[in-house]
């Protein structure tokens, strides 16, 4: 697989693959936890108040197991590959337990297919070798079975366009913050697609932290996949990820 400069013109000049950017949104999000108060007699005549405060818990995605989110190696992607696939492996960890949703966004240049798995790390084998690390795809039967959620804006019948005429399209493409006016003539494969998990089903954390990292954890498999209509070109694709704490209102 051949190394892709940051720089576009570069790019053009001296490749011919695909490249997807991934954009990791750091989700320093929203659980506060205020400690008890302790309160006491001073003098019998005063009380004093002492409360401790935590700050904000952060919902973090890292590549593979924890490493930042920088080494998830999405700058190459051969198409002409057998499979017609490739798996990378990201992860959503913090210091507290609470539930949160998880989200995607991409545009549609390429016409890749994204799907995500849940995953568990193992010490050898599975079904993904990451970064040096082994990791097996959650199974129902022996069938990978992806996490629930859908597309918010996506086309109906269509499989990669969203729909430039909905709430989604004036947010992303509001011309000021809150104004309602928005950019109507946007070529239609850069309108990104918005996914989310089952609202009714956030994802949870482990009961009990990674003994080595200290930190609550889950694993993921994002499966990029294409048919025989996709081809090795100079395209680039934009793709989000976030997780979101699940009580957080937006």
């Amino acid at each position: 697989m051949r190394r892709i400069s940051s720089e576009k013109d570069c790019l053009r000049n001296k490749y011919g693959a695909l490249r997807v950017m991934a954009v990791a949104v750091l989700g320093f999000l929203l659980v506060s936890i205020v400690m008890p108060v302790f309160a006491w007699l001073y003098f019998q005549k005063s009380i004093q108040t002492l409360t401790q405060i935590n700050a904000p818990n952060a919902l973090i995605i890292g590549a593979g197991n924890a490493y930042a989110i920088r080494q998830l190696e999405l700058s190459n992607i051969d198409v002409s590959v057998k499979e017609r696939y490739k798996d990378v492996v990201f992860c959503v960890y913090s210091a507290s337990r609470f539930d949160y949703h998880l989200q995607l966004g991409h545009t549609t240049n390429i016409g890749f297919h994204y799907t995500i798995y849940p995953a568990t790390k193992v010490e050898s084998g599975g079904d993904v070798e990451y970064l040096g690390d082994h990791y097996e795809i959650g199974k129902e039967g022996n069938t990978f079975k992806p996490l629930t959620g859908g597309y918010l804006n996506k086309i109906d019948g269509n499989t990669l366009l969203a729909n430039s005429g909905d709430n989604y399209h004036d947010k992303t493409y509001a011309k000021a913050e809150g104004s309602a006016e928005h950019y109507d003539t946007v070529q239609k494969n850069a309108n990104p697609l918005y996914w989310k998990t089952d609202e009714k089903s956030p994802m949870q954390f482990p009961t009990e932290k990674d003994g080595d990292l200290r930190v609550y954890i889950n694993y993921y498999v994002l499966r990029i996949s294409w048919d025989s209509s996709v081809v090795n070109n100079k395209e680039t694709d934009m793709v989000y990820l976030m997780a979101e704490a699940a009580n957080s209102g937006k």
